[in-house]
């Protein structure tokens, strides 16, 4: 069984109890940013620290709360399935937001866009979408100017170096 599947599966169960008002997300969130430092990393593999005390030691450090989000990472280390823990945050991150019909867009910038500007962005692509959308705001001057939107597998270019290379690809042919 691939590793997608296997976290796809522990990222429902954990959908599941979220769905009866059990708050994992911050637990996990914190969980996952704790499973990609490469220190914790070569702990979690550690077979010689019992899969209780890894648990307890990465639970410990991400202060985690919930008694359930502790189960899931006893769990993970017993089975030595912990390296899963960003993979699975992610899924069920992405399973919360789509619950709440939200989607995560994430924009590519020349420069930083003040709070206003992004409120603005967020409402004008929120209802372009008809979803409620959450921005992942990105600078790169490399564009020069405009912006590109990815939307899932939807890529939107409106950077003036997208249309610069359009061009460019028009007069060659």
């Amino acid at each position: 069984m691939s590793e997608t599947t296997i976290a796809r599966r522990y990222a429902c169960a954990l959908f599941e109890l979220s769905q009866e008002n059990v708050d994992l997300s911050d637990d996990m969130s914190a969980l996952a940013v704790v499973a990609e430092n490469d220190d914790a990393k070569a702990f979690m593999i550690n077979t010689q620290v019992s899969a209780e005390d890894r648990a307890d030691v990465l639970c410990r450090i991400s202060e985690t709360k919930e008694d359930s989000t502790k189960r899931l990472v006893t769990l993970l280390c017993q089975r030595n399935k912990a390296s899963l823990l960003f993979r699975i945050n992610e899924m069920f991150q992405q399973m919360v937001r789509e619950a709440k019909a939200t989607v995560m867009v994430d924009v590519t910038v020349a420069t930083d866009l003040t709070d206003e500007l992004k409120t603005q962005l967020q409402n004008v692509v929120s209802q372009g979408i008809g979803k409620k959308v959450e921005l992942n705001v990105q600078a790169d001057s490399s564009i020069v100017g405009g912006l590109i939107l990815n939307i899932g597998d939807r890529q939107i270019d409106h950077s003036v170096r997208g249309r610069l290379d359009s061009l460019r690809r028009t007069l060659a042919a």
